[in-house]
């Protein structure tokens, strides 16, 4: 019986990341590149319509960075696999992106060969790493706490739209001016705001803007 197509889906802020990638494993068999995205909330909402099997992320991007996006669709979508692909090989971002549920982390200065072993060993559900990653990071300590925990303050179950219009409230905008900013009616913003407000389960504006700080959404 043949071996079943892994799908991938690329997650990169950089489209010469994304190019390169594609360009690698065009004529793979058993691989097909069939999407991409240039931020985690972008490729949270791809995969909601499209079948993913692994997912190659980027760690720092904007809207939505690789490890929120990574701990969302892990803990949703526990039959996708993600190997980050990233240039940082520091410990503490390591871990925290393997807490976020990650099952491979290699660095972008890899090679094909390197590329296809990640691909084929974590589709089999099993973690890798590269050479210069500490395997002994595999096996994270029981004093860690789950990165999924933590992680509070979100903002994975937002729209891209909602985290726009979240960061202008939380400047202190009022509907009338955040409509005006986005070519939007105040009806719209508002009913945004009150949308924002239930999925957060904030009641007020000082607690939206609390969230904002907190999530790194404004300073």
């Amino acid at each position: 019986m043949p071996d079943r197509q892994i799908n991938i889906m690329i997650v990169d802020d950089h489209q010469i990341i994304i190019d390169g990638i594609r360009s690698l494993l065009r004529n793979e068999k058993n691989i097909s590149v069939v999407a991409h995205a240039n931020n985690g909330r972008e490729a949270i909402d791809i995969i909601a319509k499209k079948p993913v099997d692994i997912i190659l992320m980027d760690i720092e991007m904007p809207i939505l960075n690789g490890y929120d996006a990574t701990a969302f669709i892990t803990s949703k979508y526990p039959h996708i696999k993600v190997i980050a692909l990233t240039t940082h090989s520091e410990k503490t971002i390591v871990k925290k992106m393997l807490n976020a549920g990650a099952s491979g982390y290699i660095l972008k200065n890899i090679n094909k060969e390197i590329l296809l072993e990640a691909i084929h060993t974590v589709v089999k559900g099993k973690t890798y790493f590269s050479s210069e990653i500490p395997i002994v990071l595999a096996t994270l300590s029981s004093e860690d706490t789950n990165y999924k925990e933590k992680q509070k303050y979100s903002t994975a179950l937002l729209s891209v739209r909602e985290i726009e219009i979240l960061i202008h409230i939380a400047n202190g905008l009022s509907n009338t001016e955040v409509a005006e900013k986005l070519f939007l009616s105040p009806k719209t913003v508002e009913t945004h705001r009150t949308n924002i407000m239930q999925k957060l389960n904030i009641h007020n504006v000082v607690g939206l803007v609390k969230y904002a700080i907190k999530s790194g959404l404004i300073d």
